[in-house]
């Protein structure tokens, strides 16, 4: 038997099992730990040989079969990857490591996890020394995971698909670049999206500029369609993934259509869905102010077709005119549109050949207008207070805005034209915002005291109404009222009778505020001018009579308001 297996020392050499490698993947792990570019220990040969890529693609198979495969796996590819990082001779190993890894991750035999995140944007800072027709392999793979995402962690393999296919598209080693970077992404269009693969592919490809026009219209126009299925806690963060393609050129005047017409549509959603917009809103407002075509596209949009006009966008406008440089504009689209809608429906009723249907058609139009400010300012409390001031700006501008063709609008048809409009926004306003208040008053004094007589009245009206709505809130701003007052001898006469015929209930409850308006009166009858002796003649006939109804009908009636209002304009 001796000598037999003397014999034969090649047989006994091919029976025997091979060398074990010099390296187990602990050793790796711990080698990576220790190892620094510095030392002038060189790496084993083990690793620098090809014939190893195999074993450790093993290596990694193996752990993912571990009881913990989350940590094993990125502990041993963190410390491969951290090797190839610092010796060029590895390189050839990245692609080997990613293909296996997606792989294992759309398989699904490694968790989907914060580890599994941190691979993929470890290998993004690997993946320029990879091969061009290794990445082609590896885009491929991805496109063929797309329709197995499901949940958010699913999405972690595209982390590195926008880098891969840029990379592909500026590479002189594939022929025709564009036609495949085309073809991925007609294969991403094809393809059945969730919801969170939506949300994933509007945030990756903001970094793909190269894209053709038309593609990314078809895109758009894909998200647009997907949005609805789109969880409400999840649209702000949509709409801001959105704004920052359009702030890139990515479909600009796409993106802010497809916004403003999907919230513009939503009919309800309780008060979880108006939060949501208060949310989009600030989005928006900050995106402008970073962009602001962003905002002239938004402008443009409500300028080229009234169809676009809903709450959703009085609300935009109202945001993007909190932007300085754009504030006159913003107030100015919506002024222009409403005023526009009330000269049609004006010609449209004086006009002999218009048919029914056409007639309808503008009334329809102008009350779907007032009812879009009304819903927009009603809703102004739901996380967008930032709003507030342009909205009592808009509300005075349609107060005061006797414009040719609104002139003696006639009320109708459940419409309630442009005053009474401005006034219902800033009664609105007054009840619900506190901050909005010292500016609505504030705001009165400064218009009855600088526009014309015909322009004050509203203001005036819109004083009383308050005054009569709200009359305690309005004694905590009597000291405005009072300043108001001492411009009483200053006034046209008849704004100043109806000032005061306005404040008739406030000073019946006020002995501070009637004080003055008493003195302010003496000293309004001492002026040589008749009409304002007229006016405070006038003014003191309504205070006499006002006192007296109070004995009546109580300190805050406003029943006589009208007939004091008369009494001081034949009194004039």
């Amino acid at each position: 038997m001796t000598s037999t297996a003397t014999k034969n020392p090649s047989a006994v050499r091919h029976h025997q099992p091979p060398p074990p490698p010099s390296l187990t993947d602990v050793d790796i792990v711990q080698l990576a730990q220790l190892y620094h570019p510095q030392s002038s220990t060189p790496l084993p040969q083990f690793l620098l040989s090809v014939d190893s890529h195999q074993t450790l693609i093993s290596y990694l198979h193996s752990r993912a079969s571990s009881p913990n495969p989350s940590l094993a796996v990125s502990e041993y590819l963190s410390a491969l990857l951290s090797l190839t990082q610092l010796h060029s001779s590895l390189s050839p190993l990245v692609p080997l490591l990613l293909s296996s890894y997606i792989s294992l991750f759309t398989s699904h035999k490694i968790p989907h996890d914060k580890s599994s995140l941190s691979i993929f944007q470890l290998f993004v800072s690997h993946i320029e020394t990879v091969q061009i027709h290794d990445l082609t392999t590896i885009v491929d793979l991805i496109i063929s995971y797309l329709p197995q995402i499901i949940g958010s962690e699913d999405t972690h393999v595209l982390t590195i698909l926008a880098k891969c296919i840029e990379l592909i598209r500026f590479s002189n080693d594939v022929d025709k670049p564009l036609e495949y970077v085309d073809k991925v992404f007609d294969e991403i269009l094809s393809c059945d999206w969730s919801k969170v693969l939506l949300l994933k592919l509007v945030e990756s490809v903001r970094d793909l500029n190269f894209i053709g026009k038309g593609k990314r219209r078809e895109f758009l126009e894909r998200v647009f369609s997907g949005i609805r299925n789109v969880d409400m806690q999840d649209l702000p963060g949509l709409v801001y993934q959105l704004l920052v393609l359009g702030s890139k050129g990515f479909g600009k005047k796409e993106v802010i259509e497809g916004i403003v017409m999907y919230f513009g549509g939503v009919k309800s959603g309780g008060s979880i869905m108006r939060q949501v917009e208060g949310t989009v809103l600030l989005h928006v407002n900050f995106a402008v102010k970073q962009d602001p075509s962003l905002g002239q596209e938004v402008l443009g949009l409500v300028r080229s077709d009234y169809r676009v006009f809903n709450h959703f966008t009085v609300a935009i406008l109202l945001s993007v005119a909190r932007v300085k440089r754009l504030t006159d504009s913003s107030i100015a689209v919506l002024k222009t549109s409403l005023f526009a809608a009330y000269k049609d429906l004006k010609f449209a009723r004086s006009c002999k050949w218009l048919s029914s249907d056409l007639k309808e058609h503008y009334l329809h139009t102008a009350r779907n207008m007032e009812k879009a400010v009304l819903r927009a300012v009603s809703e102004s409390n739901c996380g967008r207070e930032h709003v507030v001031p342009s909205t009592v700006q808009l509300g005075f501008v349609l107060l005061e805005g006797i414009e040719e063709g609104t002139k003696n609008y006639e009320k109708s048809d459940d419409m309630i034209g442009p005053d009474k409009l401005g006034t219902q926004v800033l009664k609105s306003l007054f009840e619900v915002h506190d901050m909005a208040r010292n500016e609505i008053i504030e705001q009165c004094k400064l218009r009855i005291l600088s526009l014309k007589p015909e322009q004050g009245f509203p203001v005036i009206r819109l004083l009383g109404c308050l005054i009569c709505t709200y009359p305690y809130p309005m004694l905590e701003h009597i000291s405005h009222l009072k300043e108001l007052l001492d411009y009483f001898i200053f006034m046209n006469e008849k704004v100043s009778s109806h000032l005061v015929a306005a404040l008739l209930p406030l000073i019946r409850s006020s002995h501070d505020l009637q004080d003055y308006t008493i003195l302010v009166l003496r000293k309004a009858m001492f002026r040589r001018e008749d009409s304002i002796r007229l006016a405070a003649t006038s003014s003191i006939i309504n205070l006499i009579l006002a006192e007296k109804q109070s004995k009546k009908n109580g300190p805050f009636s406003c029943q006589d308001s009208s007939s004091q209002a008369s009494s001081s304009q034949q009194a004039e």
